[in-house]
């Protein structure tokens, strides 16, 4: 079985889906098991999207918000994705849920995955929510086409849930090329995942994707992997 592709008219009933498809997923963790782990993408998509869900009654306290990847930026940076989170989701009835950052006070990426492996893994066993973006040159959380340690981030060899990229030369990167990811195995093994995409040069992103090598559009990888558990929302 496959993805479900769902189309919506207009972005905001797309995002009004998207908060409800979230907030389900949570909830029905949260009543089996107790705990919800939400694994979230940053970038200029998920904005709204969080502003939605902060004031959604569910029981936060019970919720760990974690970042499928992340920029080696501080903080205070424009492109920092635990910014977004933390300003955008985290407040409202959200404030309640904890937070597990991905950078970390550590010179380069690399250093830092020993400590953020042990930190992410036992909420990416699996994670229960999945929030997937992807970019114009097919990329999905930092798996940039051509990166360097994209192979160990898609394969791990002994199943690590942080891998460390370095995407110099990689134009879907932009300047911020040091990152952190969630690996292959972290993201695949997620109960439930979604893909928000709006426009029509995403939608045909995804259709070249769809028949490329995952390494050439990795998001495919994810794709592939994820199957029916994951659900793409487009909106023009």
């Amino acid at each position: 079985m496959k993805h479900e592709l769902v189309r919506f008219e207009t972005r905001e009933a797309a995002l009004d889906f998207a908060a409800k498809f979230v907030a389900g997923g949570l909830q029905r963790a949260i009543a089996d098991r107790g705990r919800a782990d939400f694994m979230t993408s940053g970038g200029s998509t998920p904005g709204p999207l969080f502003d939605r869900l902060s004031d959604w009654y569910l029981p936060w306290e019970c919720v760990s918000v974690g970042l499928v990847d992340e920029r080696w930026v501080p903080l205070d940076h424009d492109f920092s994705n635990e910014a977004l989170v933390r300003t955008r989701l985290l407040k409202g009835a959200a404030g309640a849920a904890g937070l597990i950052p991905m950078k970390t006070v550590a010179a380069a990426p690399r250093d830092a995955v020993p400590d953020r492996n042990a930190a992410y893994a036992p909420h990416c066993a699996p994670a229960d929510m999945l929030l997937l973006g992807m970019g114009g040159d097919g990329h999905t959380a930092s798996w940039f086409p051509g990166a360097k340690g994209l192979e160990t981030a898609l394969t791990p060899a002994d199943g690590e849930t942080i891998a460390a990229i370095d995407a110099t030369g990689c134009p879907g990167a932009g300047s911020n090329t040091q990152r952190l990811t969630l690996t292959g195995p972290a993201v695949t093994s997620a109960r439930m995942a979604l893909m928000l995409l709006f426009g029509d040069e995403k939608l045909d992103v995804l259709e070249r994707a769809l028949k490329s090598d995952p390494m050439d559009m990795p998001v495919r990888y994810a794709i592939d992997k994820l199957g029916p558990r994951l659900t793409i929302i487009w909106a023009p």
